[in-house]
This record gives structure tokens, sequence and C-alpha cells, in this order.
């Protein structure tokens, strides 16, 4: 078992009820929308989110009815976002299985996103959760940016490695930070509290973001994700700009000309990953994501002493050491 296994093991009826819920707040009466759906559950991915959000709750007082629609919105927007990222990056695969734009095409991957956000929105109302939509609001109107940001970037090959963190910051941890921020408001947690919980996640989602982009070097695939794929798409990420800043004028000059082809030339990519494990990249982003989940496990050993902070440090350090 692994440890989100062990963690899903541990929130027992409460993981239940969350799997039905997400279930039946997706029944459609559109038929290809709910074969999508379906598709969809069966290829759930860790549901991390989720994971975090009841966690949380129970931390402090749980959260009950709540705390099940605070981790399902997050689940289904995190879920809308990932439909659309493969149409933006033309994926052909995610969590190891054809993607829905492979097999629905663009069209219904953009429509079935535009209708998971929509529905996550739906939930809140329904169930009288409006409190928490200020924070989904600032915090989707974050990925957004930082995903154009990204995107610009990629364009012009000029990021430095504080814009690299604040774009990582706005995609990525944020939604791991509102993961967190959603079961500590619904468990009535005070504002202190409440911002501790946005901190902790905060430093979760850079560590996991970090790996992620570790992963795009590996030589040996064990991940099981598409190495390169980063630099295909001319994303500069973290083991690739140390890298350039240890090297010298000619040699930075050469791999950038091999990211700018990368997406024609498997040789280009080859040359940018022994560029970047000759200039021990992967080693640097290491150190820089154990930082984060040092960081958040600190701050979480300052919650009350229970089985549910301690799950929620040891994915503090699932972060760092997860395979895929």
């Amino acid at each position: 078992m692994t440890v989100l296994d062990d963690i899903k093991t541990l929130l027992g009826d409460d993981w239940k009820r969350f799997e039905a819920f997400f279930r039946e707040v997706l029944q459609n009466k559109v038929e290809l929308l709910n074969i999508v759906n379906n598709y969809l559950l069966e290829h759930r991915g860790k549901q991390l989110r989720p994971v975090l959000t009841l966690l949380t709750a129970n931390s402090f007082s749980g959260g009950g009815q709540s705390a099940l629609v605070a981790a399902t919105v997050v689940e289904m927007v995190h879920t809308a976002s990932l439909l659309h990222d493969d149409v933006i990056d033309n994926a052909d695969q995610r969590r190891g299985a054809a993607s829905v734009k492979r097999i629905w095409r663009s069209n219904i991957a953009v429509l079935t996103g535009d209708y998971w956000f929509a529905a996550a929105f739906l939930v809140l109302s329904k169930y009288n959760e409006t409190r928490l939509l200020p924070y989904f609001n600032t915090c989707m109107a974050a990925m957004a940016e930082g995903e154009i940001w990204q995107l610009e970037k990629a364009q012009k090959l000029d990021i430095t490695e504080e814009e690299y963190y604040q774009i990582i910051g706005r995609k990525t941890a944020e939604f791991l930070a509102l993961s967190m921020v959603c079961g500590a408001v619904v468990a009535g947690a005070g504002e202190a509290a409440v911002q501790r919980m946005y901190d902790i996640g905060y430093a979760m989602g850079m560590a996991f973001q970090i790996r992620d982009d570790i992963f795009d070097y590996e030589r040996d695939n064990r991940s099981g994700k598409p190495v390169g794929n980063d630099i295909r798409e001319r994303k500069i990420t973290l083991p690739l700009l140390y890298a350039l800043r240890q090297a010298g004028d000619k040699e930075r000059e050469n791999i950038l000309h091999h990211i700018r082809h990368a997406a024609k030339r498997t040789r280009s990519v080859t040359k940018v990953i022994d560029f970047v494990h000759r200039h021990n990249g992967q080693e640097y982003a290491e150190k820089v994501m154990t930082e984060h989940s040092r960081k958040a496990a600190a701050l979480l050993r300052s919650l009350p002493d229970t089985p549910y902070r301690k799950a929620l440090i040891d994915l503090a350090r699932f972060m760092t050491s997860r395979r895929q």
C-alpha cells in the first residue's frame, strides 16, 4: 500500500462518503457526458487534493457534510483544469491512459472541463458553501496567470529562478494551499489557523511541482511519465535553470539552441538532459524541493498531535519521495 492508500484507510467512512458523493454529483442526463465522466472516474489519479481537505478538516473539528462538499469541489476543479491542460499541451495520455482529448477530441475535452468547473460551483451553491467562493476565485485566477506566464516565458526563453518560483506557486502551490484552506474553513478554524494551513499547503505544492519538474530529466523513466516533455514545450524548469547558470556563455547558447528545436529533434532533447545531469541540475532541484517539504512538516508540528497531523507530515515527505 502507498502512503495515500494508508491515509484513505485512516479517513475511513469520511473517504467512502466522499467517493459516493463525488459520483453522485456527476450524474447527468446527457449520455455522452456521463460516458466521459465515468471514464474519468475509472482513471482517477492520486486524489491528493481531497485527501488534504479531509485531513485538514479532521485536524480541527471535522467539518461533516461541509468537508465532503469542499473535498468534492476541490477535486472537480482540479480535474477540470487537467482536461483543459491536456488540450493546451496536446497531450495524448493522462494518468497512464488515453486522455479525453485523444479519445473524444479537443472540443469534448474543453466542454467537459467547462462542465466540471460549472458543476463544482453549482455544488457550492446547492449546499450553501458559498463562503468558499472567494478562495476558489482567487486561486483559479492565479492558476490561469501561472499557466499563461509560463507560456510567455517558453516563447522568450528568458525565465529567472525567481520567476520560476512565482509561476509554479501560481499554477500548482496555490491549489494545494486552497485544498487545505477549504478544510480549515469548513471546520471552523480561526483566521490564524487558516493562514497556517495555507502556508503548509503552499510549501507542499512547491515541493510537489519541483518533483514533477525533476521527473522530466530522468534517464530511466521510473515515474512512467514521458521524459523530456517540458523540454519539447520549451519550459525551462528548476533543474535546467540551475544548469544554465553554471554553464559558460557558449555552452549556454548552444543549449538554448537545442531547446528551440527540441519539439522536432529527439537528439536535442537528449542533449539538454545530458547537460542538466552534467551540471547537477537535478541535485540542486532536489535540495530546494526538500527545503519546501521540511518547511511544511515543521509548520504541521504546531497542530494538535493526532493521527491526522501525522498523516499530513507523511504527505509532506511523500511530496519529495513519490515516484509518479
